[in-house]
């Protein structure tokens, strides 16, 4: 579809190509030659498609034909990651949100799309958790109800609340170093104490 569009609509390339041109230089080192605008919007369009990164984009436009047809590169030449982000880089959030609002907007004029329907996709992210041992978790349980407590505080003025996150990241740390199994037995059971304990009064 986007394809067709930008196919049948070569002057919505005229929105981003101020910022491809911007400050353009020639250099005297590499390929003397630079993808054209149609190719630079195409790539920067399916890269944010795809949610690729520009090493992901590099690879693809020799590996996948779809990615070859659409974003127009030779596959005998292709492009580096670091010419993609060169170009890219260049179009600003402004220009790139305006181009696709004008390629929504034809597609709809032109029945390529009616609303009707809506398609997601989500992304696995790469983030940093701890192991969810019986440890980890108590002293979730004690940050948690704290920082719900304190909304509630906001909305209840007369409500005190007892602050038992201090005692309980110490004892969370006292446990994951103690030496014997006797000592982290007793500094779990103070650890559930600290949540179980009523500290809403």
């Amino acid at each position: 579809m986007l394809d067709t569009i930008l196919e049948a609509h070569p002057g919505l390339l005229k929105t981003v190509e101020p910022d491809i041109r911007k400050d353009e230089k020639q250099s005297p080192f590499g390929r003397q030659d630079m993808p054209g605008v149609a190719q630079i919007v195409r790539s920067a369009i399916y890269r944010e498609m795809k949610c690729w990164n520009y090493r992901e984009l590099e690879y693809h436009q020799a590996d996948s034909r779809i990615c070859e047809h659409f974003v127009k590169t030779d596959p005998l030449c292709p492009y580096s990651f670091q010419v993609y982000q060169k170009y890219i880089s260049k179009i600003s959030a402004e220009s790139l949100h305006e181009l696709l609002v004008f390629l929504n907007r034809i597609a709809i004029s032109e029945s390529l799309e009616d609303l009707q329907s809506l398609r997601q996709d989500s992304a696995v992210v790469e983030t940093s958790i701890h192991y969810p041992t019986n440890n980890a978790l108590v002293w979730d349980c004690i940050k948690e109800s704290h920082r719900l407590l304190i909304h509630l505080q906001e909305e209840i003025e007369t409500l005190t609340i007892r602050d038992y996150t201090k005692p309980g990241k110490k004892t969370c740390y006292l446990i994951n170093n103690a030496k014997t199994d006797n000592k982290r037995v007793d500094l779990f059971k103070k650890q559930l104490y600290f949540a179980r304990a009523k500290i809403v009064r």
